[in-house]
């Protein structure tokens, strides 16, 4: 059983890579998706944590400060965040989202929003119900520790 799930779960993961990029063609957001894998989840931390500083993220990703730092850095050269001095600590750095940043997040909620109409337009309301109710279920026990 193990198995067919792996094998729907790669046929899902692929269709839903097609969709993303035919959608960030389509809005020109290709640009704005030419980002690292570890860029983009630095984008979506700083989005969470709403101003974290470079402590909560080496906190969140359990990494080294020298590698937060030039991560950040990078958005920040790159236009998709900025920093901002602490008033309380000088030696602190707050990290927001710039409107690049927060368009590139608007960009690809958008996509997978498409991608869960695609692939649930072929059930019925009780199906959809049903399978959110699943995929809740899933999500719960994936997440215990």
């Amino acid at each position: 059983m193990e198995e067919l799930i792996v094998r729907y779960i790669n046929i899902l993961s692929d269709s839903m890579r097609q969709s993303m990029q035919k959608y960030k063609e389509e809005t020109g957001g290709s640009e704005l998706f030419n980002l690292t894998i570890t860029q983009l989840h630095y984008i979506h931390a700083i989005q969470e944590l709403k101003g974290p500083t470079l402590t909560d993220l080496v906190e969140r990703f359990n990494v080294q400060k020298s590698t937060v730092t030039a991560t950040v850095n990078r958005l920040v050269e790159r236009k998709f965040a900025y920093k901002i001095q602490s008033e309380q600590d000088l030696r602190v750095y707050h990290i927001y989202l710039s409107e690049q940043g927060k368009l590139l997040l608007e960009i690809e909620n958008k996509g997978y929003y498409n991608f869960a109409t695609k692939m649930t337009e072929c059930l019925t309301d009780f199906e959809k119900q049903t399978f959110a109710q699943l995929l809740n279920k899933v999500i719960q026990g994936v997440s215990k520790p």
